[in-house]
């Protein structure tokens, strides 16, 4: 039901949730959540696009979440790669019950996985990570 990405997308966020170091470099991720680092390191573009991580390039650099993994759900994550929907499709007149049925699900699905964050993916009694304080960028001069 769910495409690659998603999935790769899932795991590589709980992973960097679950991993209490800190900072995470898209390789060490990578390996950690068995997906393929250059395949990762776009899934995580996505991630960054959509406000869930921080990346940092060169030495003292890697990935962070953006906010604490508790405040961070699977749909936030699934939305950043490949929103969950139905196709828009046209109009029709009046709604049948097959129509009715797949909007149903749908909804469902969102609702679940919007109820569930990060954190509630991490085995009970690993430590979360809280997510850093922001870092300000230092200006070029």
């Amino acid at each position: 039901m769910f495409s690659q990405t998603v999935e790769y997308a899932l795991r590589a966020m709980v992973q960097l949730a679950a991993d209490s170091s800190g900072s995470a470099t898209t390789k060490d991720i990578a390996a950690k959540a068995k997906v393929p680092s250059a395949y990762l390191a776009k899934v995580l573009q996505s991630m960054r696009r959509g406000g869930l991580i921080h990346s940092r390039r060169g030495v003292g650099g890697g990935v962070t979440l953006a906010k604490p993994a508790a405040k961070i759900s699977l749909l936030d994550v699934i939305d950043a790669v490949e929103p969950l929907k139905r196709q828009a499709n046209k109009k029709v007149a009046t709604a049948n019950q097959l129509q009715k049925s797949m909007d149903t699900a749908v909804d469902q699905l969102r609702s679940k996985f919007a109820s569930e964050s990060l954190a509630d993916m991490i085995p009970k009694g690993k430590s979360v990570k809280a997510a850093p304080a922001k870092r300000p960028v230092a200006k070029k001069r």
